[in-house]
C-alpha cells in the first residue's frame, strides 16, 4: 500500500489539484484513498458532487476508513506550510513525497526551503505545476535550474489549462471536462516514473 504524500511551505502551488490527479491516475489500477488534512479541505470539495473514481475522507477519518477496507494507493494531501517538525513527520510517513512548484521565484525558493527541512535519505521529487503555455519558456527555465542544481524532478512537467477549474466545479476528473484530455496527457506521461520514484 503505497503512501504518496504532497506538500509545500507555499499555498497556491496545485498540491490539491496534484492530489487528484494522481489518485485519478492510480485508481484503475486498484482502490485509491485520498486523504485531506488541509485546512481548505478543498479535495473534499471537489470530491462532494461524487463524481471521483475514488474516495476522499478527512484526516480524523482516514484510520477507521483504512480499517475497514483494503487501499492499493494513499495520496496524502498534507496541511500547507508545514512547520520543520511537521516536515520531518511527514517525510518518515510516506514513502514518496511530492513537492509541486509552479516555476515562479517565489515558489521555487519555497521549495528550495523545503529541501533543507527535509531529514537525509527522504524519497522527494519535485513536480513543476501550472506551467504557462509557449511561448512563456518559465516551465523550460525551471525544470533546467532544477536540473542544474541536482533536485530530484520528474522529466516532465503539468501544464496550466482552464479545464482544471471546470473538473473542480464539475466534481469530475480532469480527463471528463472539455480540453481535459490534452490536460490529462501530462500526468498519464509520468506514471511510470512516479511509479518508479516509490520503490525508491
Amino acid at each position: 500500500m503505497p503512501i504518496i504524500s504532497l506538500s509545500s511551505f507555499k499555498g497556491g502551488v496545485s498540491k490539491t489539484t496534484s492530489a487528484i490527479c494522481l489518485a485519478s491516475l492510480f485508481c484503475d489500477d486498484g482502490a485509491t484513498l485520498v486523504i485531506d488534512a488541509d485546512l481548505n479541505r478543498s479535495a473534499t470539495t471537489w470530491a462532494k458532487p461524487g463524481g471521483l473514481p475514488f474516495q476522499v475522507c478527512g484526516e480524523k477519518e482516514a484510520a477507521k476508513l483504512m480499517r475497514s477496507h483494503s487501499f492499493e494507493y494513499i495520496i496524502f494531501d498534507t496541511p500547507a506550510r508545514p512547520n520543520d517538525a511537521e516536515v520531518e513527520d511527514l517525510a518518515k510517513g510516506c514513502d514518496l513525497l511530492i513537492v509541486p512548484t509552479p516555476p515562479d521565484i517565489l515558489s521555487m525558493d519555497a521549495m528550495a526551503l523545503m529541501a533543507k527541512s527535509l531529514p537525509q535519505g527522504t524519497n522527494w521529487k519535485v513536480l513543476l505545476t501550472m506551467i504557462p503555455p509557449p511561448p512563456q519558456k518559465d516551465g523550460l527555465e525551471a525544470m533546467s535550474a532544477l536540473k542544474l542544481q541536482n533536485y530530484p524532478v520528474f522529466s516532465r512537467g503539468i501544464r496550466f489549462y482552464k479545464a482544471y477549474k471546470d473538473a473542480v466545479a464539475s466534481g469530475v476528473p480532469i480527463y471528463k471536462v472539455r480540453g481535459g484530455k490534452l490536460a490529462w496527457r501530462d500526468w498519464t506521461a509520468i506514471k511510470n516514473e512516479v511509479i518508479q520514484a516509490v520503490k525508491g
